[in-house]
């Protein structure tokens, strides 16, 4: 269903910020203007719209990559996207009801529309109304079309309404652009990719830096005015290589900030680019691990982002009233489906964990709902599930989870996935390893396994497909308990079923690592966070890791010089 990746958009001209020395913002005022001028047409049609909002964001992105000493120019882009929404017929039944049976192609009309950087109140207003006009016609239709589908399926399981009441929310926030030395940073980063080249097993390379500086707007029929500002800073080193079996061998690291002020100095990042392309020419050298079942350690980022794919999507709203969905958790509340030691939380209201800033932070969700911390599993209960303004049964309002992408419908996303163990029962990284040898031991298995990083991964949610994932590991290390030293080996994924995963959880530590990243799903790719201690499962398995059949180069690379690295 999803990889994790960092997303760009398309490429415009760069122009001034959205709001005014004076206060003053156009954007806001002629967008709020129109939708209330909108807002009585629509309510008055023989259709009327019950419900409309404009989702806007001003995008300006700063961007420097470089490759083995080569730095591109600096790219600066801006963006001004906005999304309409209307929905037609009723809260109990609505146009976004979904048609079941329509199969793969969808009728919607998603209506995104450019809006001009220039504030010019008439081109806003004349973007605004024709997105309207053609949301305002495609809703009806698809109205008409949940109508007669209604009428000649099968009553639904979960007979909860289409949408649910808030409280509307005026917050106007007030926050400067964000400065980049751009120049500044492209030097840095050409100095800083120009270490690669002391690698020689390093083929392919690429250090980049990239600030995004978004504000957003969320404004609704009901009354809700939103305007918030959000940067997002990340420094990141990718290095590639190729086995001698063919198999194509990454690795990637980053630091994320929301400011620049937090942004390590250069020794810190040149320490980060050394180690990626360290790692990478170990990879390439380490053996292939055969398919295994056996006892692993996931360390924090690991284990973050296992449980993001696992049981993250699988508490997600809507996919406990999508029949065509496993609902593999929908009567599950108030089971036990995790170890008692292991509480899970998102919250996309934490800015930080630790002194680490994280991805998933959002005041407010692409519906204007303030983002709320929700207890999903408390001491291996489920307890809740996280929440768009679409209910399901049960469960009638939103928590602040819906999400999307610019042009994408919202649906319930996760935000700041925070996996806590009880404190009383944790051990230090120590023992949890020395309860890994004991349990090859007793398992008499030949070895197990330590996976320090996983960079992505998918999961089948559906009920045409196996209900299972897939993540892909970068360092995976076999431990003997013979006392020989941890041998790093690649070319593995991690697979298996959530249920059977859940139930092999053996312990966890009392250190936290942070994972953020990027998410897509069937609302677009939206910024994660994932947070979780260092895990003990009692069983994995790992299966082989799809590869190439091309050699790699035949000829020694130009220009690589004997240093540090070599």
């Amino acid at each position: 269903m999803k990889r994790w990746t960092v997303g760009l958009l398309a490429l415009t001209a760069v122009a001034s910020p959205a709001a005014a020395d004076d206060n003053t913002d156009v954007l806001l005022d002629t967008a709020s203007a129109e939708l209330e001028r909108l807002w009585a047409e629509l309510s008055a049609q023989p259709e009327p719209a019950y419900w409309m909002e404009l989702g806007i964001i001003d995008r300006t992105v700063t961007e420097v990559q470089a490759t083995h000493g080569a730095a591109s120019a600096v790219n600066r882009y801006r963006v001004r996207l906005a999304d309409v929404d209307v929905r037609v017929g009723s809260p109990e039944l609505d146009s976004t009801h979904k048609i079941r049976d329509a199969g793969w192609f969808s009728e919607d009309q998603r209506p995104q529309i450019d809006i001009p950087f220039t504030d010019d109140e008439d081109a806003i207003r004349v973007g605004i109304w024709r997105a309207t006009d053609t949301a305002y016609r495609s809703a009806v239709r698809r109205l008409i079309k949940v109508r007669t589908n209604e009428a000649v399926k099968v009553d639904r399981e979960d007979q909860s309404n289409d949408f649910s009441p808030v409280e509307p929310v005026v917050d106007l926030q007030d926050t400067p652009p964000l400065d980049v030395d751009s120049e500044a940073w492209q030097a840095t980063v050409r100095r800083l990719s120009d270490l690669f080249l002391e690698y020689p097993d390093v083929y392919d390379s690429n250090v980049s830096f990239r600030v995004q500086d978004d504000v957003e707007y969320v404004l609704t029929s009901e009354g809700t005015r939103i305007r918030h500002r959000r940067y997002r800073v990340r420094f990141s080193a990718w290095g590639r290589t190729v086995a001698d079996d063919g198999m194509s061998l990454e690795v990637y690291d980053y630091v994320d900030t929301a400011g620049l002020d937090a942004m390590p100095g250069e020794d810190d990042l040149e320490a980060l680019v050394r180690g990626v392309a360290a790692r990478t020419g170990e990879l390439r050298q380490a053996p292939l691990v055969e398919p295994f079942v056996g006892p692993a350690i996931l360390r924090g980022r690991a284990a973050a982002v296992f449980f993001h794919e696992i049981l993250g999507h699988r508490v997600e709203g809507h996919r406990q009233k999508d029949e065509d969905e496993s609902q593999t958790l929908t009567d599950k509340v108030g089971e036990a489906i995790l170890p008692t030691f292991l509480s899970v939380y998102d919250d996309p209201s934490l800015k930080a964990f630790e002194s680490v800033e994280l991805n998933g932070y959002y005041p407010y969700d692409d519906e204007g709902v303030p983002g709320q911390r929700v207890a999903v599993v408390e001491d291996g209960v489920l307890e809740n599930f996280l929440m768009s303004r679409a209910p399901i049964e049960n469960f009638d309002h939103s928590n602040g989870h819906g999400r999307r992408q610019p042009g994408s419908a919202v649906v319930a996303r996760q935000g700041n996935l925070l996996i806590q163990a009880s404190p009383r029962e944790t051990v230090s990284y120590d023992q949890l390893r020395a309860r890994l040898i004991s349990e090859i031991k007793r398992q008499d298995k030949p070895f197990g396994l330590i996976f320090d990083d996983i960079t992505g991964g998918f999961t089948f949610t559906g009920r045409a497909t196996p209900n299972s994932y897939s993540v892909q590991p970068v360092t995976v290390w076999k431990v003997y308990t013979d006392g020989r030293p941890d041998e790093l080996v690649r070319g593995v994924d991690m697979i298996g079923t959530p249920l059977i995963t859940f139930s092999r959880i053996e312990a966890a530590s009392d250190s936290y690592q942070v994972f953020n990243g990027v998410c897509g799903a069937e609302s677009g790719w939206v910024p994660v966070s994932a947070i979780a201690p260092d895990m003990l499962v009692r069983e994995v398995e790992v299966q082989r890791k799809e590869k190439g059949n091309d050699r790699p180069p035949l000829l020694p690379p130009p220009g690589v010089r004997a240093g540090e690295g070599s």
